[in-house]
């Protein structure tokens, strides 16, 4: 479990019961929140980015890294280290338990739910078994629709993962064509204002609109993909269903002119016109905690400043009326975007949101 040194618990008890239909809600009318959920970290995933000379067994887990008294300049305390913080203990996504915990602890804090990030294995014939992140992505599916049938309303998107590298057109079809198969009538994923599962294409910008094109046009009528465009074109326009754009190093401090920019970036969104469906394009702006990839071979840092980076922009980029928020991050924690409670920060960009949120 995360270290909980905040105002909320590690778990929290279940809200008041209502039918385990109920459709995902925000308070005050305010836009939904999804902060992207990540299913990478096994035992072997967090020893190799803690690296061989850090002592996992050690109890409790030291810091592994020392910041500096703006909040960056990391420095690492072991040799082949790459995080600047550490949970309560070394855990497993494998362990169903420890899902449940998060997104209850999610839930609890006022979050509409997770995008999570999944990747298949692009065969036409894959299954939950054929890669970890289909099984964990399977336990995930599962937590969610335990913590509905009690009352709880949290909902699921799909963040696709075809950003690390440009993937073959064949691998995104075969994989969305298994999850629509899979997942495309599962009551865990949001419908609350389309009747189509969400899926952000990460990485869109790396694609032409003719794989675009050719990817979504089997998939649309049960898919409402959003793109991850940094620019909003005409030309691509027309195959994405609304823009997600992935800015985890947003830094409202040096670039104070950010929220125009994402302020001309939703404009040109709604701008270009109605989807197939005919449904408006759908804008969902980013908010992040902080920014620190200092030891993964990044330079960039966006101090985290006591809470108040992720309060300003919220708000500032809440100017640009977004239809939802994508939270960067619940668990990216090499990247240093993550709002999972651990050692460095406990509770305080969670309870942060929570107060904004709730």
């Amino acid at each position: 479990m995360a270290l909980g040194l905040g105002l909320l618990p590690a778990m929290a008890a279940p809200a008041a019961s209502v039918p385990a239909t109920t459709a995902v809600t925000t308070t005050a009318g305010k836009p939904p929140v999804f902060a992207y959920y990540y299913l990478w970290w096994s035992a072997n995933h967090w020893k190799s980015a803690l690296g061989p000379n850090y002592p996992v067994t050690a109890s409790p887990l030291p810091l592994p890294a020392t910041l500096d008294s703006t909040g960056c300049g990391a420095r690492s305390r072991y040799v082949g280290n790459t995080l600047t913080d550490v949970p309560g203990r070394i855990y497993s996504q494998d362990d169903a338990g420890f899902i449940e915990a998060d997104v209850r602890q999610a839930a609890a804090a006022g979050l509409t739910g997770f995008a999570v990030n999944w990747i298949g294995t692009g065969s036409s014939t894959q299954t939950a078994a054929s890669n970890p992140y289909s099984a964990r992505l399977r336990v995930l599916v599962n937590a969610v629709g335990k913590v509905n049938a009690a009352g709880i309303p949290f909902k699921l998107w799909l963040s696709y993962k075809a950003s690390a590298k440009v993937l073959p057109a064949s691998h995104i079809s075969n994989d969305l064509a298994y999850f629509v198969r899979t997942y495309g009538a599962n009551p865990a994923f949001d419908r609350t204002r389309s009747p189509k599962v969400t899926v952000i294409w990460q990485g869109s910008r790396k694609y032409p609109a003719s794989t675009l094109s050719s990817v979504g046009a089997p998939l649309r009528s049960r898919l409402r993909i959003l793109g991850d465009e940094t620019t909003w074109s005409s030309s691509r326009a027309p195959f994405l269903d609304g823009n997600a754009y992935y800015w985890s190093s947003q830094n409202p401090y040096s670039n104070p002119q950010s929220f125009k920019q994402l302020a001309t970036l939703a404009a040109a969104v709604r701008a270009s016109g109605a989807n197939p469906d005919r449904t408006p394009k759908v804008w969902v702006a980013p908010i992040i905690p902080g920014y620190n990839k200092q030891l993964a071979g990044g330079s960039a840092c966006v101090p985290r400043r006591g809470g108040q980076t992720i309060k300003t922009l919220y708000n500032g980029n809440g100017a640009t009326r977004p239809d939802a928020f994508g939270l960067i991050s619940w668990n990216e924690i090499t990247e240093g975007s993550y709002i999972d409670p651990m050692t460095r920060y406990g509770y305080q960009d969670l309870n942060a949101l929570s107060s904004l949120i709730r």
